[in-house]
């Protein structure tokens, strides 16, 4: 829930309302213009843009972080063609305070030279992206600043490197190796790492500084022992975590390796077991037992559990919290694991809700059901940030969550059926459960079919 939100429908979007006025009817033409868009479907893009108020819209930022029509469309050729024909403007950039982003920065392959071909600006992040040698250089040719512009999240082109040539000619031209970006402060080695791991292992050689994810995910033994030896608090690290200096929370490793994973669990996902010997080596139990779990390695933790049977009763306050951020990170498996070994369900995790409130969240009903059949945690505790209780997660999930496969009708019910107060305020501000959910009807319905107003 610490997301950007993005803008939310101003008007209740359910049936009932038969005498529009005019300024709701275009509320609602609106929103499905934004709803066809995400849903690429072109024909109905062109009917709605036949609308004067719909088309006067097609450059505003009406989608998540600030995207405009154009930029959602960035990778499908027949919208953008629907987009540009009733106006869409291809240079205007994203409304994102931490960096905005441009139309080719969301593009494909394939749509990139339709872009350029209708008036799209090439930026030298994008030619650094697509692996595009001579046209960066003509780009830092013409301005040698460009080596540190800062594009989409505030990245620099190194940032975006796609190959060790690009890399290189960036670096010749001034670019700093350890510049952090501003959304998530990651490095243009930690953006390489997930899916370009030979950019990252280059920039490392030509010093960048490491850390223990990339000795984990490119298997360097002898990297993680020296990063071990000067810091053994690492081998505790989880990304979106915080405790490790060198990957802040929020971190690109959240996309491009996975929420709340150690650098066992990275090293053992890419096959590197070398590394994973040289990190359980040097790990406490605890941190082998925790590893273990989100691994959902049960004769690892049958056989911790034998050797120290109040591992689980010893852990921390915090560690208990891993239960309630694994299904917030949709770690089911992981987190029915927990639930099944005695991990308190009212510790608190993300934001400080506890396990019912990330199942309310994630919209899970199933772990909704566990969570309830294990008890202790009360159905309208409100959490220490949003002051919301799992009701009002569960209502704020609908509309800015929308995990894939989410039932949030069917976890209301099944809250208010165990007896959590439907006409409770949402949140800290006073917001209504019906506020929040504004923008799901369905969501909206099953709140009111309980009694919320």
């Amino acid at each position: 829930m610490s997301t950007p939100v993005p803008p939310s429908d101003p008007f209740n979007l359910e049936p009932q309302h038969t005498h529009a006025s005019d300024a709701e009817v275009q509320a609602l033409d609106i929103s499905a213009f934004r709803d066809a868009v995400r849903a690429t479907d072109v024909d109905r893009v062109r009917t709605l843009l036949a609308d004067p108020h719909v088309r006067a819209a097609v450059n505003e930022p009406l989608f998540d972080f600030g995207q405009r029509a154009a930029h959602v469309a960035a990778g499908h050729e027949p919208l953008l063609a629907a987009l540009i024909e009733a106006g869409a403007d291809l240079n205007l950039k994203s409304a994102w305070e931490n960096g905005p982003y441009t139309v080719l920065d969301n593009a494909t392959e394939a749509t990139v030279p339709f872009l350029l071909a209708h008036g799209a600006t090439l930026t030298p992040h994008v030619a650094a992206r697509l692996g595009w040698l001579d046209r960066l250089q003509a780009l830092l040719d013409e301005d040698a600043t460009l080596v540190h512009a800062r594009g989409g999240d505030g990245q620099q082109p190194l940032h975006q490197a796609r190959t060790i040539a690009i890399a290189d000619l960036l670096l010749a031209r001034g670019a700093d190796i350890d510049a952090r970006c501003i959304d998530h402060r990651s490095t243009p080695a930690q953006y390489a790492l997930g899916d370009r791991p030979d950019v990252c292992r280059h920039l490392l050689a030509r010093g960048a500084t490491p850390d223990i994810f990339m000795a984990a995910r490119l298997g360097d033994a002898d990297l993680a022992t020296r990063l071990i030896t000067a810091d053994p608090s690492c081998l505790d690290a989880r990304v979106n975590e915080p405790g490790y200096a060198l990957v802040p929370p929020f971190t690109i490793y959240c996309w491009s390796l996975g929420f709340g994973v150690s650098p066992h669990d990275v090293a053992r996902k890419h096959g590197q077991h070398a590394v994973a010997a040289v990190l359980d080596a040097a790990s406490p139990r605890r941190v082998r037992f925790l590893s273990a779990l989100l691994a959902v390695d049960e004769p690892a933790v049958t056989a911790h559990l034998a050797a120290d049977p109040a591992l689980v009763s010893g852990l921390s306050r915090d560690d208990h919290g891993r239960l309630a951020q694994a299904i917030f990170h949709e770690h089911f498996a992981a987190a029915s694991l927990m639930l099944r070994i005695g991990f308190d369900p009212a510790a608190p995790g993300i934001d400080g809700g506890t396990a019912l409130h990330a199942a309310c969240w994630v919209g899970h009903v199933a772990m909704v059901e566990q969570v309830l059949a294990r008890g202790g945690v009360p159905l309208d505790l409100r959490d220490s940030v949003h002051q919301s209780p799992p009701l009002g997660w569960a209502a704020f999930g609908s509309v800015h969550r929308r995990a894939p496969g989410a039932d949030y009708p069917a976890v209301i019910d099944r809250l208010v059926a165990a007896g959590a107060d439907v006409h409770a305020v949402g949140n800290g501000e006073g917001r209504s459960l019906l506020d929040m959910a504004a923008g799901d009807p369905s969501t909206q319905a099953a709140l009111r079919r309980h009694g919320a107003t």
